[in-house]
């Protein structure tokens, strides 16, 4: 793919990501010099929202759902936890930074290279769903062990019976 068809691509991604925000009505910072839009979501858990950041890409879409707390303490015991929940997940997976123990949730829509195509309205809404539906399956188990009451595999199997 050449240079002018690659931004075209990006372009039609960042047009899809507009269009569905002006559909469901979103309030949205708009793309920015490196091609990120972000806009924040609730959720029913304790955690109560994410900022999502919808980066566009030559030939993918990530929106990557980033949670409003960090793992200051108990960093491996998050880690183990967040590695328990992505086992078995079929669509994205929790990101952690080990580093300064931001928490995010990733799910990629790929569009092509050769047979491009823009993601449609329906991937994106699914794409969105899914992540901020496994923020909230996993998030208040998630504080739990952040917090020390609970241990990972024991805050994983109350979080999954639910």
């Amino acid at each position: 793919m050449a240079k002018s068809d690659k931004r075209d691509a990006k372009q039609q991604i960042i047009a899809a990501v507009e269009n569905y925000f002006e559909i469901d009505g979103i309030k949205h910072e708009p793309f920015d010099k490196n091609d990120v839009a972000q806009a924040t979501y609730a959720i029913q858990s304790k955690i109560q929202h994410a900022d999502v950041l919808f980066m566009a890409y030559d030939d993918r879409l990530i929106l990557r759902m980033i949670l409003p707390l960090r793992a200051d303490e108990e960093r491996a015991k998050v880690g183990e936890f967040l590695h328990r929940a992505n086992y078995g997940l079929n669509n994205g997976n929790f990101d952690f930074d080990f580093n300064d123990g931001e928490i995010s949730y990733r799910m990629a829509i790929y569009c092509g290279v050769d047979e491009f195509a823009p993601p449609t309205y329906e991937q994106i809404d699914f794409a969105l769903v899914v992540g901020l539906m496994m923020i909230d399956k996993y998030g208040d188990a998630l504080i739990k062990v952040m917090f020390g009451l609970v241990e990972p595999a024991d805050a994983i199997e109350d979080a999954e019976t639910d």
